[in-house]
């Protein structure tokens, strides 16, 4: 019984983080095992907040969801493992990754300016973004 309660749980969890996904701002990817997904807005939020995240098949859903709403999908490994293992759903994401998640968000934000506009394609270093020792996976 209480393992029939937990798998209903866990569910209606899943069905909630998936209705929340139109609302991020990026997917961060290991392209094939991480998806999170992250929303920032200035206002409320005071950082960007994990609103979906998972493995595997359930990483490949989020990535479907993401490409039906035009959401950009970023694949960054050592971001994507450190955001899944580091944080919850509806938290921050943690002072140590503000720097990497920064660039994936310019990056973003530049992609759509060159979608919109032309000129040169950006790119996004993932060599160089700041991870943490501690949260490196």
């Amino acid at each position: 019984m209480k393992g029939r309660i937990r798998m209903l749980q866990r569910e209606a969890a899943q069905r909630r983080m998936m209705a929340a996904l139109p609302q991020a701002d990026v997917i961060i990817t290991n392209p094939e095992h991480f998806s999170v997904a992250l929303r920032y807005k200035q206002n409320p939020d005071k950082a960007p907040v994990v609103i979906a995240k998972g493995v595997d098949h359930m990483a490949l859903k989020i990535r479907e969801i993401a490409r039906e709403y035009d959401i950009a999908i970023v694949p960054a490994p050592p971001l994507a493992r450190a955001l899944y293992h580091t944080t919850e759903l509806e938290q921050q994401i943690p002072d140590g990754l503000f720097v990497a998640v920064a660039q994936v968000l310019a990056f973003v934000f530049q992609l759509k300016q060159y979608r919109r506009k032309g000129g040169q394609r950006p790119k996004l270093n993932e060599e160089n973004m700041p991870i943490p020792p501690d949260m490196r996976y």
